[in-house]
């Protein structure tokens, strides 16, 4: 029997996971920069908050798509970090560093990660909301906010004309 709220995977719901992992990337990175800037740290420390700030992004970014998309999303956030990872490692090939060349096994451990991240944000996401079958959604504030945000999606038939409803 299948599962009414899983839905077919969504090129679109995966990038919008990608420019959601880099708005909170930057949204972070815009309150963390000023804590960090003129302070005596070592280039270690930056590293280091550049990946935790990354790894924070992901997870945020795929808890927003769990909350926020229709149905069941869990493979689109959890693709969309693996692609965030990659394009990050692309950036290599525009750096003079030998250290930080391209490596098809850094990306692969990398994005693999990044899926997990983006993955376990998603569930988190998507644990928050209640996916409830339809005939429930009444029933708690959490499915009366999904279904006013996707009735369409996951209630057929149970928008109302507006005419109807004079």
């Amino acid at each position: 029997m299948s599962d009414p709220f899983e839905r077919p995977f969504s090129t679109a719901w995966t990038m919008l996971s990608l420019l959601l992992f880099l708005a909170a990337e930057l949204f972070i990175g815009a309150w963390l920069g000023p804590l960090v800037t003129g302070k005596y740290v070592s280039p270690m420390f930056h590293y280091q908050a550049q990946m935790l700030l990354h790894l924070v992004a992901l997870y945020l970014g795929g808890l927003a798509v769990g909350v926020l998309s229709p149905g069941r999303r869990l493979l689109e956030p959890a693709v969309g970090g693996f692609l965030s990872v990659l394009v990050t490692f692309l950036m290599s090939f525009f750096m003079p560093t030998w250290f930080l060349r391209f490596d098809l096994m850094k990306v692969l451990i990398g994005g693999g990660i990044g899926f997990g991240v983006a993955l376990l944000g998603a569930w988190h996401g998507e644990k928050l909301m209640g996916n409830l079958p339809p005939d429930e959604l009444a029933h708690t504030a959490r499915g009366r906010l999904r279904s006013a945000m996707w009735e369409d999606e996951l209630t057929p038939g149970a928008r109302r004309s507006r005419d109807r409803a004079r």
